[in-house]
């Protein structure tokens, strides 16, 4: 049994994105498509379509830019009071190609222009501006991600204070999202600072062993005091969930999916996780649908899922029977087992 959904905040960049058409290399393209890409901002897209409140604090150039990112997080149904426009730095973007390797795999490939971007100046003061503190008030849960402390020094001080920032009985949720080479000749310190604050932390196995050397949960629980919650992802496989003096974990293995590209997976992974905590849902259902949302990213071009599970589509992921889950296969071609909308009548993100 479920309650009315609560709030949620996240605190992140959001970037343009320019894609190839045709999927052309950069050199060789022409023509270009337009999103919407950054974890936080992907997590606040997918949680608002999924029906729960939820606030984007962030900072966009007043520019074209950041027009159409605000204009689709609005569409998205997104709560924007918290974000700020910038007149002396841009909007960031990123250019994503999909580049052939040796043996015929095709992969996507970004090119980022985010240094000394409007987010790159989100801050310690950004926590005090009233709209910010709005936010967070009344949010149960807020969320950000490893890669905000790695932007610039200033975005390195706001998680520095985060954790005051937030009420008493607020949840810190960060998705560890180590990318080592927004840290290459930078100390590691802030975002340690981050994690020593979070209530929740996402992290996958390869991520966990490059940046902690191990996925022992007692050993991340010893060393990280006000955790309690650690949501271990094995990618295709499985994720766990692991508690606080909590001897076993609970294990959702992964759904059957033909992957087109993996961008934004893991962000939708804890959009959907984070949309089944804030609904008071089970360890299971939780993790059922951080499957289910990045099942529906990983069958898309884009960085966010074309298509997110309705109230009764979320009612079919959470109370199918385990021989259901495990034999639904996702692929870009078919209607996703839990709507009754054809792939050919999917919202447009």
């Amino acid at each position: 049994m479920t309650t009315s959904p609560s709030t949620v905040s996240t605190i992140g960049e959001a970037m343009v994105v320019l894609l190839p058409e045709n999927q052309l290399p950069v050199a060789e393209a022409r023509e270009y498509r337009t999103g919407v890409g950054g974890a936080e901002f992907n997590v606040a897209s997918s949680l608002a379509r999924l029906g729960i409140p939820t606030h984007w604090i962030s900072r966009l150039g007043d520019d074209g830019f950041g027009d159409y990112i605000l204009e689709t997080a609005r569409h998205d149904g997104v709560l924007t009071d918290a974000v700020e426009r910038d007149d002396h730095r841009p909007t960031g973007l990123y250019v994503k190609e999909t580049v052939v390797s040796g043996d015929g795999d095709r992969r996507p490939r970004m090119h980022y222009y985010r240094s000394e971007s409007a987010a790159s100046q989100l801050g310690a003061d950004t926590l005090r501006h009233e709209a910010t503190r709005a936010a967070i008030t009344a949010s149960a849960i807020v969320h950000t991600s490893g890669i905000t402390p790695a932007l610039s020094d200033s975005t390195a001080l706001l998680v520095g204070e985060l954790g005051d920032a937030l009420p008493r009985d607020t949840v810190l949720s960060v998705d560890l999202n180590f990318r080592p080479r927004l840290w290459e000749r930078r100390s590691t310190a802030p975002l340690h600072r981050l994690l020593d604050q979070a209530s929740v932390l996402f992290l996958g196995v390869d991520e966990a062993e490059l940046f902690f050397g191990h996925t022992d949960a007692a050993r991340l629980f010893a060393e990280l005091p006000t955790l309690q919650r650690i949501v271990l992802k094995d990618e295709e496989n499985a994720a766990t969930t692991l508690h606080r003096d909590s001897e076993a974990g609970i294990e959702v293995r992964s759904l059957s999916v033909d992957v087109v590209e993996t961008v934004g997976a893991g962000d939708a992974f804890a959009a959907g996780y984070l949309a089944g905590l804030a609904s008071g849902r089970s360890d299971t259902a939780c993790t059922r649908l951080g499957h289910a949302v990045a099942a529906s990213t990983l069958i898309c071009h884009g960085d966010r899922p074309e298509l997110v599970p309705d109230a009764q589509g979320v009612d079919t992921i959470v109370e199918a029977s385990d021989e259901e889950w495990a034999s639904w296969r996702i692929t870009a071609d078919h209607p996703l087992p839990w709507t009754t909308v054809g792939a050919h009548g999917m919202i447009d993100a």
